[in-house]
């Protein structure tokens, strides 16, 4: 008796080509909607991130330690919000004689885009820096919001 297996897997030498190719296009802009969001720019850099909706807009928190304010770029283009910066290695030693043992900070130049799946307003977004953590607030527009309109009787 023989059975067909199907194995998913993210694993690209284990995924057809297709799959992989659209796998790498698809990390440019990630919709919040994707099922995976975690995605790597540059040479092991990477800004982890959560995304949060409620009925008045969405708020992104982002880990960017060492990083100022005046280093970070958020910007808007219709629906689509991007976060960019680079997180700095810091210099641990010069000594010839130290080598890595692990690695596994991200570091370098990050640029993340999402697009959101309401219209927003760009006019009121907030963006706050606290102790390495970036809370970005983007409300959604007015036209979107859920509102309840009282019934007047005559």
């Amino acid at each position: 008796m023989s059975r067909n297996m199907i194995v998913r897997t993210n694993d690209p030498f284990f995924m057809p080509l297709s799959a992989a190719v659209n796998a790498l296009f698809n990390d440019a802009q990630v919709s919040p909607r994707a099922a995976d969001w975690a995605t790597t720019w540059g040479v092991g850099s990477r800004l982890p991130l959560n995304i949060y909706a409620d009925a008045e807009g969405y708020t992104f928190v982002a880990l960017v330690p060492g990083v100022k304010a005046d280093e970070l770029t958020i910007e808007t283009e219709g629906n689509t919000v991007k976060l960019s910066g680079e997180l700095i290695a810091p210099a641990i030693s010069a000594d010839e004689n130290v080598r890595v043992l692990r690695s596994e900070i991200g570091f370098g130049k990050f640029s993340r885009a999402f697009e959101m799946p309401e219209d927003i307003d760009a006019d009121k977004i907030e963006a706050n820096l606290d102790n390495g953590v970036l809370t970005v607030r983007v409300p959604k527009a007015e036209s979107v919001k859920p509102r309840t309109i009282k019934v007047q009787a005559k």
